[in-house]
């Protein structure tokens, strides 16, 4: 132990002489023996919860205090526990000035589990933010900047060795076990001020030492606002407040962390000397509440890691800094167009961090900035347009300790200085030709090239000439050699480096051949660069004949296609006459020649734009299939033939169907008839083919037989 002075030397006494307490009103005139009938008070019960360590808390990191322990009666396991708890604190408070703890294990007996608090207290030293108000001295050395009571501890504490304990620092306390860390953070917090000079005897209540109050005193008010204070001390309304069952925290840092509200103190109404008024109550923060380190009593089972948002808040309030420094958060905000002319961009970010350095600059991605106040907003400027996700790395040049690093925080806008567009493209050299139509140089090698949805990055692909650093007017020519395109036709698209190749932002060209509907086609109608249901009728290789400006299928063109009949389908079928009829056909057809006739079953026709309808005449209604075969005269080769293409109609008797007068003659008096009653439903005089129905059929079969004399 340290060197302690006449006054502490006769509060410890005084402290041993009464046994032990969980808040020590160090050896001051209002030193009250009911202070210290109970410390931190068991209670026989398994709890089974968990608070874990604050979340940012990385054992044996560098801390910005250094705490000093002196350990009497403890094991290796029992200091390698109190070490652990230490650290939790020291990850949590800055101060100039290393802090000393003497600590003791012995048997005290009861069902106290240990007790602390500050060695002694200091007021109106240089630096105090209050006048005439008591600062536990590890509170008071941080704000003094010196050590105000050099060669003395700052905290001493005892823990009870009758109980039987858990040395472990994971949290996962066995049942009928009592968690020593939890027991070691709660005493701590006593040692490290909070705690406060209230207190009850006979129904007097009093407070302060030496006419002051302590810091804790100066933020305690009762339900309706009354400050605890603010009664006078030795009085039996003091009292009365003080186990009103009604007392609350009123500093601002704490009430935040409360939501807003008031943090509720333990004050019941029968006076508990030691855990009355220095503690949170018990039954607002119960086992497994976030805020439950610094209640008056502990569960078996139960393991408390971390001091908790509201007992942080009551040590800013009481003027602690709390956490050091530590940048919090890093949000984007607002993001600036690309500028063509340097193809960059402005991004601003949002940094949230306490405890800055005094001095320096917060550095964010290597550039450095004023430090201002928490959050500030930074204006990153000159930031490459490339499409890619940007990660964020911020420290203070002043504390290299205090960083903070976040994956992902915003995309940057894609290039605008750059127009890439696919210029050529051989399927069966498997090459594909990329120009920049742009004014500045672009890196492709994280680009993608995709077909029918398989997509290869074109760092992976072969450069048969140019180079993926293409700079503007520059063309690249890749080798694809994985792509197996469908011969029927298929698509090609290029998309921005590591692209969703299902975001019409991303896709920078496309183009497809042979058939509508290929791969992304719905992705580039949605971008507006290029029509649903085009598709080049050309085959490969295709070229592209525009400027860079436009897109669309009528600036490709690729070699015509080789001449091919495709369909041949039947159409209007005549009625038999004199044993003979007419067949309609429509005949399909790519890349025809430009001279000659489109013979169909040795009747030949002039050559018209696909699909041409013909008329076969002459054809014997025999009832049976016909196969038809359809060629062109001056290009042999190109023709098609398909087997029973139509069934002739039945055979029929020679007469005359449209001989409507009677006279053997089909002449325009027989067609008069028929244009007269040509649209009739029912009991039709020129229904010749039986349908019911007067209508074209009908009409065709007298042109058949028109002029036909009958037998």
């Amino acid at each position: 132990m340290r060197a302690l002075s006449t006054l502490s030397l006769l509060f410890v006494f005084t402290l041993f002489s009464f046994g032990a307490c969980a808040q020590m009103i160090c050896g001051l005139q209002n030193y009250h023996e009911s202070n210290c009938e109970h410390g931190l008070q068991a209670l026989d019960q398994d709890m089974f919860s968990f608070v874990p360590p604050p979340a940012h808390f990385v054992p044996g990191a560098d801390r910005a205090v250094v705490i000093n322990v002196t350990y009497n009666g403890f094991t290796a396991t029992q200091q390698a526990a109190f070490a652990y708890a230490v650290d939790i604190w020291a990850a949590n408070l800055t101060s100039g000035v290393p802090i000393h703890i003497d600590a003791t294990m012995s048997s005290l007996g009861g069902s106290t589990l240990g007790f602390a608090g500050p060695v002694t207290l200091r007021r109106n030293f240089s630096g105090a933010p209050q006048a005439n108000t008591w600062y536990p001295i590890a509170l008071a050395n941080q704000l003094a900047g010196v050590d105000l009571a050099a060669g003395q501890d700052d905290i001493t504490c005892t823990f009870n060795t009758d109980f039987n304990w858990y040395y472990g620092t994971d949290g996962n306390t066995p049942g009928g076990q009592y968690d020593f860390v939890s027991v070691v953070l709660h005493e701590l917090g006593h040692g490290l001020g909070f705690v406060g000079s209230g207190n009850v005897s006979g129904g007097v209540g009093s407070y302060g030492t030496a006419g002051s109050p302590y810091i804790y005193d100066r933020f305690a008010e009762e339900g309706d606002g009354t400050d605890i204070i603010s009664y006078a001390s030795g009085t039996t309304a003091l009292g009365d407040a003080l186990t009103s069952n009604s007392v609350y925290w009123f500093g601002p840092f704490a009430m935040t962390a409360n939501g807003g509200t008031r943090p509720r103190l333990y004050a019941p109404s029968s006076w508990n000397g030691g855990s009355s008024y220095s503690h949170l109550n018990e039954s607002t923060y119960p086992s497994g509440n976030a805020n439950s380190l610094m209640t008056p009593f502990l569960g078996s089972a139960e393991a408390i890691h971390s001091p908790g948002p509201i007992t942080y808040g009551m040590f800013e309030d009481m003027a602690w800094i709390v956490g050091g420094c530590e940048i919090q958060s890093v949000v984007a905000t607002n993001q600036f167009p690309c500028n063509p002319a340097t193809n960059t961009y402005s991004q601003q970010i949002q940094v949230s961090f306490i405890n800055p350095p005094a001095s320096g600059f917060i550095t964010i991605n290597g550039s450095n900035y004023p430090i201002l106040s928490s959050p500030q907003t930074v204006t990153m400027n000159n930031l490459p347009s490339d499409g890619l996700s940007v990660d964020i790395a911020v420290s203070f040049t002043a504390d290299g300790s205090c960083t903070f690093n976040a994956s992902d925080v915003f995309t940057a806008p894609s290039p605008c200085c750059t127009n890439n567009r696919l210029v050529a493209i051989d399927t069966a050299l498997k090459q594909v030709t990329i120009e920049n139509y742009g004014t500045c140089s672009i890196d492709l090698s994280t680009y993608q090239l995709c077909s029918e949805l398989v997509c290869e990055t074109l760092s992976n692909m072969t450069v048969v000439s140019g180079a993926l650093n293409l700079a503007p007017g520059s063309t690249v020519v890749l080798q694809w050699d994985a792509w197996s395109p469908d011969p029927t036709g298929t698509d090609m698209d290029l998309y921005l480096p590591s692209a969703d190749v299902l975001s019409p932002d991303d896709l920078e060209d496309f183009v497809q051949w042979g058939s509508g509907g290929n791969g992304y086609e719905a992705v580039a109608v949605a971008k507006g660069i290029w029509g649903l249901g085009d598709f080049v009728t050309d085959v490969s290789p295709f070229t592209y004949t525009g400027n860079g400006t436009q897109n669309g299928v009528s600036l490709w063109e690729g070699s015509p296609p080789p001449c091919q009949i495709i369909s041949m389908l039947p159409g209007i079928q005549g009625v038999c006459n004199q044993n003979e009829f007419i067949q309609e056909i429509a005949i399909e057809y790519v890349t025809a020649p430009a001279t000659g006739t489109l013979d169909v079953n040795g009747q030949s026709y002039a050559i018209q734009p696909s699909p041409m309808l013909i008329f076969l005449t002459g054809l014997p209604a025999n009832g049976a299939p016909v196969d038809v075969t359809a060629q062109f005269s001056d290009e042999p080769g190109c023709s098609l033939t398909i087997l029973g293409l139509f069934n002739a109609p039945p055979a029929c008797v020679n007469n005359c169907p449209p001989d409507f007068n009677g006279d053997n003659v089909v002449d325009l008096q027989d067609l008069l008839v028929g244009l007269a009653d040509y649209g009739c439903t029912s009991n039709c005089v020129a229904d010749i083919n039986g349908d019911g129905t007067t209508d074209s059929l009908d009409l065709l079969t007298m042109l058949q037989f028109f002029g036909a004399t009958c037998p």
